[in-house]
């Protein structure tokens, strides 16, 4: 197995909330709020205090304690240190074993429980983020969700440390520059670095599981949405313009700056409303339109996995549709 950063998934165990804090979503009133006080942005910080930490003090003392000081980086190297200083099978092991107890007592592991409950919460109002509150959620959080929140069965993982121990499976970190190229005859190349060297390692399967990608805004497969200027890029806006400045003068080609003078990040896909619509260049949005494509809403909903996300963005859906179609005339 190939990894950008040689860890592996943690385990499922017994969850709390088996619908991840549907009722912890930040309400449109409080999140105007807390904008209004915010130069119209919601602080990652705000939502990691509400969505997490307060979880965990109301669910683990103990573990609240220790981490009630820490601020999101902090958080974030204290878990990663131990999964990246420990061998990813040891640790398998002890997270199979931990997560057997924890279904067997029917007990949570609840900074991981709440760590799912505040990527399910934060997901619908990411675009009130400011650019680098986005920045940090992409170089700092979601490397931590993507590995603890994947919930591996408990019978995939005892299959994989079966394999491990007979000697047929491990695992690489490749990092984040790495290449397959498929094989007119069969089979792929696969290209990356280790320690500095560069590796060419033919396979006759590869399996992919690197998950939906992100797709830009010039991808969408609907050309006159784009020629007709129905749909717009989406961005986001530096709360700190100074910062956004200094990323664009480096060279960050995702920073750009409008009419105005202001800089602003292009994330992936296009910009949605709160009620999944698209919404064009002067910020109106047409009621007759609404997108669900993953691919597409990335930028704005950056942790749009599992069932409780498909069920939430439905239901809006579904109200907006009523609230159209039952409008005078």
């Amino acid at each position: 197995m190939h990894s950008r950063n040689g860890l592996l998934p943690a385990l499922r165990f017994h969850l709390e909330d088996s619908h991840f804090g549907k009722n912890t979503v930040l309400t449109a009133e409080e999140i105007k709020s807390v904008r209004a006080a915010n130069d119209g942005f919601l602080p990652l910080d705000y939502v990691f205090d509400k969505n997490f930490r307060q979880g965990i003090k109301e669910n683990d003392r103990e573990f609240y304690e220790r981490i009630k000081d820490f601020t999101l980086e902090d958080f974030v190297n204290d878990v990663m240190e131990l999964r990246e200083k420990l061998d990813p099978f040891q640790l398998l092991a002890a997270e199979y074993a931990e997560a057997e107890k924890s279904i067997k007592r029917r007990v949570s592991i609840y900074w991981k429980e709440m760590l799912g409950v505040l990527s399910f919460a934060m997901n619908y109002p990411a675009k009130y983020f400011s650019a680098e509150d986005m920045l940090r959620l992409q170089k700092v959080l979601m490397p931590l969700i993507s590995v603890v929140i994947a919930y591996v069965p408990q019978s995939s993982a005892a299959e994989m440390l079966a394999m491990h121990e007979a000697g047929v499976l491990d695992i690489v970190a490749v990092g984040d520059d790495n290449e397959v190229e498929p094989v007119e005859t069969g089979g792929i190349i696969y290209h990356y670095s280790i320690d500095g060297q560069e590796k060419h390692e033919a396979f006759e399967t590869f399996v992919d599981c690197i998950g939906q990608p992100h797709l830009s805004f010039e991808e969408l497969p609907f050309p006159g949405l784009i020629n007709n200027k129905t749909v717009s890029r989406a961005r986001l806006y530096f709360r700190d313009q100074n910062y956004g400045k200094t990323l664009h003068d480096k060279g960050n080609e995702k920073v750009k700056t409008d009419s105005d003078g202001r800089y602003y990040l292009n994330v992936p896909g296009i910009t949605i409303n709160d009620s999944f619509q698209v919404v064009d260049e002067y910020n109106a949005f047409n009621e007759r339109i609404y997108i669900m494509a993953v691919p597409f809403i990335g930028g704005f909903n950056p942790d749009y996995s599992g069932l409780d996300f498909g069920e939430a963005a439905s239901a809006l859906v579904i109200k907006s549709l009523t609230e159209v179609f039952n409008a005078p005339k």
